[in-house]
């Protein structure tokens, strides 16, 4: 395995520490059974996992980067979660299911790529009559969008936020003593070290402006 590989796998491990406002956010929905889950740019799925062991459903995880979707396909074959996590790659822009597909559409970091008031036009008809949107964006404009909600025929359900405080604690302060670590082990390797370099620059933007990183989840149904 390459140490870029390794490097990924302990990052993932450091974002495992947010896994907590994963659950509490699907806490937040009515409970129910055999769940259609769809987790919108999965990335390496750490949210893709715990949903599938907090929920007795099937999730299916979409997005473009195979080196993530690699990560996530590990995963999945480690914890024994093939017959309910399922991995498709395509871009969001461009993904296509037929209608009223899922119970639930998971977003976490991901509705930027589209834009929020486009993404959820778009999504509502994937999803089933009185189906969910859980959607974890940074909160930048989040009155705006919080009000574009009951535009496109959603309920807000529930919304809380993760502080900036938060997320230099839990994620970006040992994120950065990891990258540390990693440049001091392998000063040389190119292409790790572009990494450490992109994750050093995203950690030296939420130092200069803490709106960046705080964030916030909001829970609506389709109505």
């Amino acid at each position: 395995m390459s140490n870029l590989n390794l490097y990924n796998i302990e990052k993932d491990h450091i974002r495992e520490n947010l896994n907590k406002y994963t659950r509490k956010a699907f806490q937040l929905l009515p409970e129910c059974k055999n769940l259609h889950i769809l987790d919108v740019g999965c990335g390496s799925g750490v949210p893709t996992i715990e949903l599938a062991k907090i929920s007795d459903g099937h999730i299916i995880g979409i997005d473009i980067d195979e080196t993530s979707l690699n990560l996530l396909r590990r995963k999945i074959q480690e914890t024994g979660l093939n017959n309910r996590v399922s991995v498709i790659k395509d871009s969001i822009q461009a993904m296509d299911f037929p209608e009223e597909s899922f119970d639930i559409i998971w977003a976490e970091g991901s509705i930027f790529v589209m834009g929020f008031e486009k993404s959820i036009k778009k999504w509502r008809r994937f999803l089933k009559p009185n189906g969910f949107l859980v959607i974890h964006d940074e909160n930048k404009d989040k009155n705006i969008k919080l009000g574009l909600i009951t535009k496109y025929d959603y309920a807000i359900i529930a919304q809380f936020e993760l502080t900036a405080n938060l997320w230099w604690l839990e994620y970006y302060t040992p994120l950065e003593q990891l990258i540390q670590k990693f440049r001091h082990k392998y000063p040389d390797e190119s292409e790790l070290n572009n990494e450490l370099n992109n994750d050093q620059i995203e950690i030296d933007k939420c130092k200069s402006n803490s709106i960046v990183f705080s964030s916030f989840f909001v829970i609506m149904q389709k109505v």
